[in-house]
């Protein structure tokens, strides 16, 4: 009986020494605001640009995924956690700005290099879009 007691008390003592592998962590990073400046194309083919950061704090948003593109204007800010908040308007095709402004956020989740890598979703959409966008050139070479 003393045998299986010890046999048993070894038995317990090897379970609770085992180590699960530590889970992997993404590398903590801090987003600097001056690598968003520039012009962002969603497709990575830079014939269409799909973000705007000015070094002024306006931007633009075109959103292609309508038959009818929709330009988006406004401000650009970061925030907490690594977000870009963008608060625009909707231009019409005269140039002029819709009464409703519309709040988008852009979850960057890996430092920005000529990458942009994150989540960009509407605010009380719920829904959104999972974005590695390429950076382009500042000078437009399209017709």
């Amino acid at each position: 009986m003393r045998a299986i007691a010890i046999a048993l008390a070894l038995l317990a003592a090897a379970c609770g020494q085992t180590t699960a592998p530590a889970p992997a962590v993404a590398p903590a990073f801090a987003l600097e605001s001056e690598a968003l400046i520039g012009r962002w194309s969603f497709d990575r083919t830079c014939g269409l640009f799909d973000l705007v950061f000015e070094a002024d704090g306006r931007a633009n948003y075109f959103d292609y995924s309508s038959d009818t593109v929709v330009s988006h204007v406004g401000n650009w800010a970061t925030g907490d956690g690594n977000r870009v908040v963008l608060t625009t308007r909707a231009q019409a095709a005269d140039g002029g700005l819709g009464a409703d402004i519309e709040t988008y956020n852009f979850d960057v989740s890996a430092p920005v290099t000529d990458d942009l890598v994150g989540r960009l979703t509407r605010d009380g959409d719920g829904e959104g879009r999972d974005v590695n966008a390429r950076r382009c050139d500042d000078v437009e070479d399209r017709e």
